[in-house]
This record gives C-alpha cells, sequence and structure tokens, in this order.
C-alpha cells in the first residue's frame, strides 16, 4: 500500500497570494515549491484579507481564519495563530511557523505528537521599535522557542550562531528564496515622476530600525542630482511606527519621494529594475527578501553594514556605516565610478547561486525527508 505523503502546515503569515512582505512571499515560494515535490501543503490567510477566497492557489490549499483589525496585534496570537494552529494540529503531520510570536500556541500540536518547526526569523527583541515590556516578552518566546519546537529553521548562518552560542540550539539553515524579477519597462515611470537611472530606491517597512530616517539624510548629505523614492505603507498600525512614518512625511520634497505602499507587482518591477541603486537600510532579521530581489534585479546596492547584510550580498554590494555622512560619502563614490557591471552582474550570479526558490525547497526537502525517516521509524515527533 502507497504511504501518504507528508501533510505540511505553513502558518504565521497573512497569507497567500503574497503582496510584499517577508513572511507572505516565504510561505508562497515555498508552499508551491514543496507541492511540487510531492507534498501535501496547507497555508492559513487572513480572512479578511483576501476577496474572493481561494481555496487554493498554485495547487497549494488555502485555510482561513479571522483577525480583528482594531486589536490586531493581540488579535494575531490569540485569534488567528491559535485557531489556524488547532486546525492544523488536527489535520497536518509537520507544522510549520512563522516567528515565534505564537510560540505558547505551539504547545498543543506538541502534545498530539506532530512536529512542530519554527522560523526564528531575526533577533526580534532587539529592535528599537517595541518598548521595554515587549522586548522582555519576545526575549521569553525566543527562549521557549528551543524548548517547544523540534526543529529551529534559521535564514542566515549568524542568525543560526546567536543561537548556537546562547541557547545551545542547533538550527537549519533555510535561506528566504525568491523568484528572478524579470525585467519591467519604464513606461509609467512618469506617473512618479521619475526617469530610468535617475533615482534611488529604498523597499521597506517604515519602522525606525529599517533607518529610513538615516538614508534620507545620507542621501541629502549627498548632493545627488538624482531623487531618492521610499515605497513603504505611510499608514501604520501602532502609535510609535505613526509618528515615526509622520516623522517621515515631514522630509517629502521634489528630491524626496515617499509612494506609500505600490502593492502592484509590475510597478514594483518597474521601480525596480529602472532605478540607479538600491539602498537597504535594514539591520535586523536574517536573509532580508528586499536585499535578496535587489541582487536578482541587478542592482547596484548600497546596504548598512551588519553581519547578516554582509553575508546575504557578499561582496556585491558597497556597505555604509550607520552614519550619514559615510552614507554620503558612499553616494558620492558610486555616482563617480566608472563602469559597475562587474558588481551588477556578480549580484544576480550570486542570487542564482544561492538565493533561487529551487535551492531554498532544496534544502528544506532535506529536513523533511529527516522527519519522514522518524516517522517511518514510528517516532515522527523525535528530537536531535
Amino acid at each position: 500500500m502507497r504511504k501518504r505523503p507528508l501533510r505540511i502546515a505553513i502558518l504565521g503569515s497573512r497569507g497567500i497570494p503574497a503582496s510584499y512582505s517577508g513572511y507572505e512571499t516565504v510561505a508562497e515560494e515555498l508552499s508551491s515549491g514543496l507541492l511540487a515535490e510531492g507534498y501535501d501543503v496547507y497555508v492559513s490567510c487572513e480572512s479578511n484579507r483576501y476577496r474572493p477566497k481561494l481555496s487554493t492557489y498554485r495547487g497549494v490549499r488555502l485555510v482561513y481564519f479571522p483577525v480583528i483589525d482594531s486589536i490586531r496585534s493581540i488579535s494575531e496570537v490569540a485569534v488567528y495563530d491559535a485557531l489556524s494552529v488547532f486546525w492544523a494540529s488536527l489535520v497536518a503531520d509537520v507544522i510549520y511557523m512563522l516567528a515565534y510570536t505564537s510560540i505558547l500556541t505551539l504547545i498543543f500540536p506538541r502534545m498530539l505528537r506532530k512536529v512542530v518547526i519554527v522560523n526564528v526569523d531575526g533577533i526580534e527583541w532587539r529592535r528599537p521599535k517595541f518598548n521595554r515590556l515587549l522586548r522582555f516578552a519576545l526575549r521569553s518566546f525566543e527562549i521557549l522557542a528551543t524548548k517547544i519546537a523540534d526543529y529551529i529553521v534559521v535564514d542566515s548562518y549568524t542568525i543560526g550562531r546567536f543561537y548556537q552560542g546562547n541557547y545551545g540550539a542547533a538550527s537549519f539553515y533555510v535561506p528566504n528564496g525568491i523568484r528572478e524579477i524579470e525585467p519591467a519597462s519604464a513606461d509609467h515611470l512618469r506617473d512618479y515622476g521619475l526617469d530610468k537611472q535617475g533615482y534611488y530606491l529604498v523597499i521597506a517597512r517604515l519602522v525606525p530600525d529599517n533607518n529610513i530616517d538615516l538614508i534620507i539624510e545620507g542621501f541629502k548629505r549627498s548632493a545627488s542630482n538624482r531623487k531618492l523614492v521610499i515605497v513603504g505603507r505611510l499608514d501604520r498600525s501602532t502609535r510609535s511606527t505613526r509618528k515615526y512614518a509622520a516623522r517621515l512625511l515631514r522630509e517629502k520634497s521634489d528630491s524626496v519621494v515617499l509612494t506609500g505602499g505600490v502593492y502592484e507587482p509590475s510597478m514594483q518591477r518597474m521601480l525596480r529594475h529602472n532605478c540607479f541603486a538600491y539602498i537597504h537600510g535594514q539591520c535586523m532579521g536574517g536573509t532580508n527578501p528586499s536585499l535578496v530581489e535587489a541582487l536578482s534585479c541587478r542592482n547596484l546596492i548600497l546596504a548598512i553594514d551588519v553581519p547578516p547584510n554582509r553575508e546575504v550580498a557578499e561582496a556585491c554590494a558597497i556597505y555604509f556605516k550607520k552614519d550619514p555622512e559615510d552614507l554620503a560619502r558612499k553616494i558620492h563614490l558610486l555616482e563617480h565610478a566608472s563602469d559597475m557591471s562587474e558588481m551588477r552582474n556578480g549580484a544576480y550570479e550570486l542570487y542564482a547561486r544561492k538565493y533561487t526558490v529551487q535551492h531554498a525547497v532544496k534544502l528544506f526537502v532535506r529536513l523533511l525527508e529527516r522527519i519522514g525517516k522518524n516517522q517511518a521509524g514510528g517516532n515522527l515527533a523525535d528530537r536531535d
């Protein structure tokens, strides 16, 4: 009798199809890749986010659960994640949770002898947008993740070393693989008042740890004749992020363009492929999808100098210190360089070698094969 494939539930994202957000992109690409490898795959989706509700996407089965927007921070864990974990515990063999903020809900599937895998993302409690109480809670969740999860997944070796050094916890490396972003014409650049190669691009959440204010200040000090285009939602949900976005809006000018959220894929592709350079200010987390997308677009990259960014972009970026004057110097250096084609081509080659969807799926399948061997031995949830 043929053995049925493992059933895998990918939880913790807002759902698929993705717009642009790290976890949604991970859920979309990994789920369809695993389906192609013969696994049964489910993805949880926010019921109030998708109209109409699809039953499947790229063959992946979608399951919907509610979020209460007025108390989103609480309801994401207490309602959305809790319900999706309870459902998945009854249906799936393997639960893959993106982030650890709902780690306590994962006690239930562990009690049912389901395999629990947690993608711990970055070191969340270090983010400056959180107050002292939230940082304490996040640090506690981080510790609990190493105790409750059967397997820890990291998207960078830098984060893996942190977990090994601080908690003695082994981890599995699976980078955030993305599909190559195909070139797009510059036809609609005029809608934003832009010219091809006439602007620097930033695509990021408008939160303090992404250093958007530093990027604006560094760009202004550089006296560049190009524009700075910042893509990111301006209507943030928390008081601190709204305050930060309002401060950024005061910097808006003819040369500093804040577009708000741009969710149409063709417009995102157009902005990425026609910029002069991409500026990456994220300093938390591991393999940042936006940085990987810049590699796939052969962008010239200016990245803030932190270990995760150096791990991702290697020699295919120019790194700047957390100092606007240093960024201004690097912008000046970039604008007066004679030929940057080698760096552009190297960026794409790096993407093709390390960050394709196929490569990420291949590494995740290795973990699932180990789990499958434990299942065949009658010990599905054995820890290493």
